[in-house]
């Protein structure tokens, strides 16, 4: 039976379906929200609730295979000093325009407020702390009349949470705990047993979502699976069989704890795929520019009133105009940041010259066979 490492061989290590599913995902959050942003929370949880399955696993595939594509930058750095790097580049510039762009234009334009007032209000300054992943949700006086007031994007919930995951692998790597699979099958078999323990503990309300901490051990399974790549067999039944344990754990929420494991196969299985590419994913990364800009590009929309009000034309009206953005994002700001890749290797060079003692910032060498193998592509560096 072939392995994903088999699979990544006959894809020469670029798969198209990491592409494929990472617009797919961010265009699923668009139309999630397009009931949030027209019928307000309380009406769109309500919906969303019917239809838990598919809305948990939304974000459950986006950390797994977050999780496979990162492992592979880390096993391609030399040290910490690249591969954090190379995190900041890619999410900073295009999170620090997004930010800037929705304070300064997105809030000027829609807020209720004298210009001077908004701009002198604390919230408008407070505001731009979303650049460092201090996540703030509302500007003075904007979207105040929407069916969802106030929120001006409420998609980024999900950045420090993505932080914690790179800083959880940071640490991992450090204690060399990711550098040895059997070290990160304990930690994992662990880790899975303290999910299962607490979430019977807590028992409480269950959310549309999975759990921060659950979407961060997603993260985790993907980084299993990455590790352990030469040795998951690449397998149809097994992704039908992981799809159906998937849903059974969040069918209730009572077994969310189970799903991550299952739901990071699902998202390797369907990303080491390999169609065709087409232009949308072959001219570049949109999807990180869909998931900065799709929710407030949404609340825009939604303040033209009653006649734009309803989910489906939000969708139809959000959707290009967040892809267009997206595309204009990705050439202007993201692709021109991960230029600067040669500057972190080189700081990262001239730091470990000087360093005499290097082991905590050197990588182990590679095991025979395990040598990291996604090719570099903006998305996965």
């Amino acid at each position: 039976m072939p392995s994903l490492a088999d699979q990544l061989a006959l894809s020469r290590n670029r798969p198209a379906g990491f592409d494929y599913m990472r617009i797919a995902l961010a265009a699923s959050i668009i139309g999630l929200h397009s009931t949030n942003v027209t019928l307000g929370l309380g009406r769109a949880l309500e919906i969303q609730s019917t239809l838990r399955i598919g809305v948990a696993m939304i974000l459950a595939l986006f950390f797994a295979l977050s999780g496979f594509l990162v492992t592979a930058s880390l096993l391609r750095c030399k040290s910490l000093i690249s591969f954090l790097g190379l995190r900041v580049l890619r999410i900073g510039p295009a999170l620090a325009v997004e930010t800037t762009l929705s304070a300064i234009i997105i809030g000027s334009v829609f807020t209720a407020l004298p210009l001077a007032q908004y701009v002198a209000d604390p919230k408008f300054h407070a505001y731009f702390l979303n650049i460092v992943g201090d996540i703030h949700y509302e500007l003075p006086g904007v979207f105040l009349h929407n069916p969802l007031p106030d929120l001006v994007n409420a998609q980024l919930w999900t950045v420090p949470y993505e932080l914690w995951c790179y800083v959880i692998l940071a640490l991992l790597a450090v204690l060399t705990i990711c550098f040895n699979r059997l070290a990160f099958l304990g930690f994992m078999v662990i880790a899975q047993i303290g999910l299962i323990v607490y979430d019977i503990w807590r028992w409480d309300e269950v959310p549309i979502q999975l759990r921060p901490h659950l979407l961060v051990f997603c993260f985790l399974a993907g980084v299993g699976c990455y590790l352990w790549r030469d040795k998951v067999p690449f397998n149809r039944t097994l992704c039908l069989l992981a799809l159906v344990l998937c849903a059974a754990g969040m069918a209730t929420g009572r077994g969310d704890a189970l799903a991550p494991a299952p739901a990071a196969y699902v998202a390797c299985y369907l990303g080491l795929m390999n169609p065709r590419r087409s232009w949308i994913v072959s001219s570049g990364d949109y999807s990180y520019g869909l998931y900065l800009y799709g929710f407030v590009i949404q609340q825009c929309v939604a303040t033209f009133g009653p006649p734009v009000q309803h989910w489906y034309l939000n969708l139809l009206i959000s959707l290009p105009l967040a892809f267009g953005v997206a595309v204009v994002s990705w050439h202007l700001v993201e692709k021109r940041a991960l230029r600067l890749r040669t500057q972190v290797e080189s700081l990262e060079a001239a730091v470990l010259s000087r360093i005499s003692i290097v082991g905590f910032w050197r990588r182990p060498p590679e095991r025979a066979g395990l040598r990291a193998t996604l090719g570099n592509s903006g998305a996965s560096i």
